[in-house]
Parts: structure tokens; sequence; C-alpha cells
């Protein structure tokens, strides 16, 4: 187990007072049986039922999403192994229990990876990797971070295509996976080349081009837990030499002329080494007509030495910052800071759209800034930070990821297109009623500019009500899976995910 992790005393009592007295004596129902099934089993080594277990507390107050972690579940299983999930989900079955899977607690939606008075599989202990030169590929498990993968095969000078910040959890492949490298070699779920998956029935089995194609097409891309729990991934690796990074930080007066820059790169950029996001971040903080509220900050990547003139717009733009400069790929997950996953925690809700790369998109991008402003000045107090993240989705990214095995379940229509991705930091002093009420209106937003037609959700930004999967040109084709392995609804029952309505 994770005995090195430091939790103070302070955090175990608080749990304990917000813990209901019930909850304190010996419970039943269907997740207690399952966890004392398990514990017969797995040992107390690998299921932990004591809410004041340093792992317990840990594994329930790591979420990107704070709010996930009011919820208790029965007990939390640690596996070590494909068997042990196995094992976990066979009792599951058996006790009729509800769960949830956790690997990063990175995705905001209530019980996607959170549960209350069920069983939670934290994957954790799931984290061997391997290399094989010959081959050039990588195999890692779903425990730990993409940081944790980087700075491991980083002793190859290789990496793999994952998250953009290094403290995101693996799970993050399955739904997409969008990468500072995915304009060469598209998302991350299009480099699996073999998982080892537990199926809702509890059977192991092996999904790759030769073996469940159907399968391996569902998780590449279609949100991963619908199908099945992923136990081990095996991905092509890529060359992860020296990369010319930074972030360059702009006040709002240069705002037309980033967006100006932004619509230039979706629109004309061709060189697939250079990748960008696009930043706009509001402030709880007073306006006072100086816009100290507000910042800009895009994030430039370019794998190679020099950008061979790709940032120029971005770099001849008046700045406050300019951090560009030499950095292997560990250093440039970890912009701006160290971890700067983690330090984002909070009551965060995501929404998403998608547009066209076309005069018209573009448009719409200045239009999609113009309202979610309008709602930052019109909402303070009620947010900690809200954001605005341009996603450029070039035709190199969408051709690498249709060369491989005929595209991934979205099935990607040709670029130049952009997702944008809306963050909300709710402030930690409402009350319930007004969270509910602030993310109402959040969606009111994103809501008044429909996305492009034709075009996937993101589904890795996407909040649980948007149904993503229906955007996929592979949603028929995942349907039929999903009644395939999850003939008797069980997951989709007794765990949350994205559902086939």
């Amino acid at each position: 187990m994770l005995h090195n992790l430091s939790i103070s005393a302070l955090s175990a009592f608080a749990l304990l007072l917000s813990t209901p007295a019930s909850a304190l004596l010996k419970p039943t129902g269907p997740g207690p049986n399952a966890c004392g099934n398990l514990t017969q089993t797995l040992g107390k080594k690998t299921v932990v039922s004591s809410i004041l277990s340093i792992d317990y507390i840990r594994t329930i107050t790591s979420y990107f999403n704070t709010e996930q972690s009011k919820y208790k579940p029965s007990c939390i299983v640690y596996p070590t192994s494909a068997e042990d999930v196995s094992i976990a989900i066979k009792a599951i079955r058996a006790s009729d229990s509800r769960f949830a899977i956790k690997a990063g607690g990175h995705n905001p939606n209530d019980f996607f990876s959170s549960v209350d008075k069920g069983v939670l599989i934290d994957l954790t202990e799931l984290n061997a990797k391997s290399y094989d030169p010959a081959t050039e590929l990588a195999t890692y498990g779903p425990g730990g971070t993409f940081g944790d993968v980087y700075e491991y095969f980083l002793q190859w000078n290789r990496t793999v295509v994952g998250a953009r910040l290094a403290g995101v959890g693996t799970g993050l492949a399955l739904s997409g996976g969008l990468s500072y490298l995915s304009s060469q070699y598209g998302l991350a779920c299009d480099s699996f080349r073999e998982l080892e998956v537990v199926l809702p029935s509890g059977e192991i089995v092996i999904a790759s081009e030769t073996q469940n194609p159907d399968l391996f097409y569902g998780l590449r891309g279609g949100g991963g837990n619908a199908y099945g729990v992923v136990t081990r991934y095996t991905v092509q690796s890529h060359p992860a030499g020296t990369f010319y990074a930074g972030i360059v930080v702009y006040l709002f007066q240069q705002n037309p002329a980033v967006l100006d820059a932004i619509s230039d790169f979706i629109q004309y950029n061709e060189d697939p080494k250079a990748a960008i996001i696009g930043t706009y971040m509001k402030l709880p903080t007073p306006d006072l007509n100086l816009n100290l509220d507000e910042a800009i900050v895009m994030f430039l990547v370019y794998d190679g030495e020099d950008d061979k003139g790709a940032f120029k717009n971005f770099t001849d733009t008046p700045h406050l910052v300019n951090t560009l400069g030499h950095l292997d790929y560990n250093g440039v997950v970890n912009m701006p800071i160290p971890g700067s996953a983690e330090v984002s925690k909070g009551r965060n809700t995501f929404r998403v759209t998608v547009q066209q790369g076309t005069d018209a998109g573009i448009d719409t991008l200045a239009t999609l800034y113009a309202k979610w402003r309008e709602w930052g000045n019109n909402n303070k107090g009620k947010y900690l930070l809200t954001s605005l993240d341009i996603q450029p989705v070039p035709k190199s990214l969408t051709d690498a990821s249709n060369a491989n095995f005929g595209g991934n379940a979205m099935q990607m229509p040709d670029g130049p297109w952009y997702w944008v991705n809306y963050l909300l930091t709710a402030s930690p002093l409402l009350s319930d009623k007004a969270l509910k009420e602030a993310q109402a209106s959040f969606k009111e937003l994103v809501e008044a500019l429909p996305p492009a037609e034709g075009l996937p959700l993101f589904i890795n930004d996407a909040t649980y009500d948007q149904n993503p999967l229906v955007t996929y040109g592979g949603y028929e084709k995942l349907k039929t899976l999903k009644a395939k392995v999850d003939g008797d609804g069980f997951f989709s029952t007794h765990t949350g995910g994205w559902t086939f309505p």
C-alpha cells in the first residue's frame, strides 16, 4: 500500500466529523456485503474499509473535482493484478452493489470515478511499466499519472501520447486524450496496440486489432468503463528529444491580437510538430475597469530545437511573460509549474463545444469568447476561476488518427476544427443550492451557441448531460458493443459513465 504518504491527524479528524454517526456503526447492505466478501477473499491489505485509514483518506481526497470527496465508499479495493479486479467485479455483482473505478480521478462528473455506500476500485497499485526496444512498444498500468509514465520512458528518449499535464491519470486515454504530440501521432487512444481488460462479467480478455477487435474499437475513445476495466496498456511509443516550449502571458488588452493569432493557427498552420493551447482566465478579483481580473496564457510546444516560425504571431504580440526555451518532455508537461494538475483541484465543472476551422467557425470563436467574458463579469463571487481553453484539431491530427486501424470511435472528420473547454471552479463559499444555480447558468452560457454539426464533442471535457457519444461517427458500433459486453446492463445501472440513450 501507499504508506509513504503523509496525511495529518487533522485530516482524519475532519473526515470523522463530516461522517454521519450512522455510518460509524457496522453498516449493512449491498456495499458492505461486497466489502465483507472481498476482505475474506483478497485480505485487509487490499480491501480498506476504515474511513480513518491513510489510504482511504488519500483516495477520496485526491479528486480533481473536490465535490467527489464528499462521497464515502463502503470500502476501497487496491488491486495488484487483473485477477484482483476480476474477483472484485464478481463480488460486486454477487452482492448487487454500486461501484466505481478510479485511476487519477480527474473526471469531474458525479460517480464516474466515485461512489457512495458502494465499492471503489482504486487502480493505483497497477502501475507496472516496461519498454521493448525491438518493437518500440511501451506498456504501462492504469495506476499513477501520465507524469509517472513519461518519466519512466524518458530513459530511452521515448514517450507516449497522453495528457498535457503530468498530474492527470491514464484513464484520460480511454476517452481520446489530446496531447502536445497529437498533431503528429493522433490522440492517445490512437497509439493503443493491445489492452488487457476485465469485462463486466469478470472475464479477463485481450483487446487488439486481432483479438476482440470490436472491444478494441470501443476502448479507443469510447469512454472506458462502459465496456470494462483496462488493467494494462500496450501502446506505440515515440521519440522524445528536445522541445522548444513554454508559456507566453498577455494582459487582456492584447485580446484581439492573440485571438487573431489563435484563429490563424487553427486555419493555416500545417506544421504537425507545432501545438498550442490558448487559455483565457478570469479571476474573482474586482475588475476596476483595469482588466486586472483577466489574463491570457498561451501554451506553445514545438517538437524540435526551434519553432521554425510557427509561433511568430504569438511572440510578436506584446506580452508580460515569455518562458520559451529548451525542455525535455517532462518539462513540457509540467508547465507552468510542476504538479499543476494537482494544485488546480476545486469545485470543478467542465463543459465543451466544437466548431469548424472555417471563416464561419472562426467568427464563432470571437462570439464564444465574448459571451464567456460577459458571463464572468456578471457572476463575480460565484467562482474562484473560470477559463476558456481553445484546442485546435488540425488535419494532420485527424489524418494520423484515421491511419490507425481505420480510426478511433470518434471517426474523426478531417480537420481543421477546434474544441473549446469551459472550466468553472466554483467558490467554496457557495451553498449546494447556489452551486447548482451557478452550474445551471454556466450550462446556459455554453448552450447559447450550439456545437457545429458533424463534429464530435470532446468526451474528456464533457459534462455528463452533454451526451458526447451521440456525436461520434462510431456511435452505432458502440451501442452494439455495449449490448454485447454488458448485456444485462450491470455496469449501466451500478456505476457512472457515459450512457447510450
